[in-house]
């Protein structure tokens, strides 16, 4: 009795889908096709999407930016919204499926609560047919669909269903603050590591506290890039009345950006973990909605005063080295510039130099950078091997000016003291930094090659 059950079931199944195919997919493919809907996607003024559980309403601004109008007032996620139209204006009807159906084919199609319905308003006013969504096919990638006001059932692809299939959080812009690198004058980072006052002077970077230094210009970039980057993870309290239990009343960051006298002040709080998450809750300005964002916003946040240096050791013009001087306790290396922009060698003998070990060289010095620091005004040079240096580099230009002398001391564990003998300053730098500058006569004399005696002939 099952065994015969099974079988029954199974010649079912086998027709039916001989059926679809041969009396649908097939047929579905001989039929020419049409657009579900057609419109210009720069042209649509407003989108309403009514889900089972609720209705979301968007609008575009004449600036252009999509508003989310219901059920908040928030800024719309432009990607979202894009790839919701793209779908709508390119997807298209294979056939209709059932010219006049009844409420039990409704119900079968996924058509009597559908899925999602759209309706679309262009600018000039026009309201294009709402698009009903049902189910998908049993077989084959596809979907049942409506226009409302016609009474066919018309099949479609499948990705008309999945491509409208989204949730409140993804029709919100989850970019949290907008601004461009040059508006801002002022940056205040007050972490776990220390309170920093960054100030800006033309286009170079200056910390101000707790002392005065140059700021790192890379460094500085990164914090604004990610400021700029900031992106929601979450949505969570629109007007939070306590911020202590997300740990922003007392933050772990807590950055202070200055933008000028028009566009004021934007301030960012970090405050805990979320439980079980990679996320730590955000404000923007103490107010408004709290954000969870990515626990890697503290590790781009929250520097020291290390990272916020400028670690630039020897900074100049490369193309106007025309003299080099490489000088150890045991031997002093000149390369200089001809007039044909060829380096060779004077001392300690002379020759055609390697060009490109000369050039890689001094990219070398330009992109040494200090591992650490190790005192701003010492009093004696002498504890770090400064006032007789194992090596001195000097750099000058074509009228003899020096634009740079960097004097390295003794090795320290893994590293070696350094300093600009124009400065005060003492730096650490890695071992590999060391080895790169660290060069003799074998890596730049270029040995002249000899020709080779004709090869003699054998006498008959």
């Amino acid at each position: 009795m099952r065994l015969r059950n099974t079988l029954l079931l199974t010649v079912i199944f086998i027709l039916l889908g001989a059926y679809l195919y041969f009396f649908e997919l097939k047929k579905a493919g001989k039929e020419k096709t049409e657009k579900l809907l057609n419109f210009k996607e720069d042209e649509v003024e407003s989108i309403i999407l009514s889900y089972p559980q609720q209705e979301i309403r968007l609008k575009k601004e004449a600036s252009g930016k999509w508003q989310m109008t219901q059920p908040l007032q928030a800024a719309a996620d432009e990607s979202t919204i894009s790839s919701i139209l793209s779908t709508l204006n390119t997807i298209e009807v294979k056939r209709t499926v059932e010219e006049k159906p009844s409420q039990e084919d409704l119900k079968n199609f996924g058509l009597d609560k559908p899925e999602t319905k759209v309706l679309i308003t262009l600018k000039n006013g026009i309201t294009l047919p709402s698009i009903l969504v049902g189910a998908k096919t049993p077989v084959g990638n596809s979907a049942y669909a409506r226009r409302e006001g016609a009474t066919g059932v018309l099949l479609t692809d499948a990705s008309l269903l999945s491509g409208l299939e989204k949730k409140l959080h993804d029709f919100r812009d989850k970019k949290i603050i907008e601004f461009k690198d040059d508006m801002v004058k002022q940056l205040v980072l007050k972490g776990t590591k220390g309170e920093f006052a960054l100030i800006k002077k033309e286009e170079d970077w200056f910390i101000d506290k707790p002392k005065p230094y140059r700021a790192d210009r890379t460094e500085i970039k990164g914090i604004l890039s990610t400021i700029r980057n900031l992106s929601a993870r979450d949505f969570l309290e629109a007007s939070p009345s306590d911020l202590k239990k997300y740990g922003l009343d007392k933050p772990r960051l807590r950055v202070t950006a200055f933008m000028g006298e028009k566009e004021g002040q934007r301030e960012i709080l970090v405050g805990n973990k979320k439980e079980g998450k990679d996320e730590v809750y955000l404000v923007l300005d103490s107010k408004g909605t709290i954000y969870t964002v990515h626990e890697n916003v503290l590790k781009g946040l929250d520097k020291d005063l290390i990272a916020l240096r400028d670690k630039e050791i020897l900074s100049f013009p490369s193309d106007k080295v025309t003299k080099v001087q490489i000088q150890t306790p045991k031997e002093l290396l000149i390369l200089t510039k001809g007039e044909k922009e060829e380096w060779k060698l004077e001392a300690p003998k002379t020759g055609k130099a390697k060009q490109g070990a000369v050039v890689d060289y001094l990219t070398a010095l330009r992109s040494l950078r200090a591992k650490g620091f190790a005192e701003d005004e010492p009093k004696d040079i002498k504890k770090y091997g400064l006032d007789s240096p194992s090596l001195k580099i000097s750099l000058d230009g074509k009228d003899g000016k020096n634009l740079g002398t960097l004097l390295l001391g003794n090795k320290t564990g893994e590293e070696h003291y350094a300093r600009r003998e124009d400065s005060q300053a003492v730096y650490t730098i890695e071992e590999f930094s060391y080895k790169q500058i660290n060069k003799q006569l074998p890596d730049f004399f270029e040995e002249e090659k000899k020709e080779s005696p004709p090869p003699s002939r054998a006498k008959k």
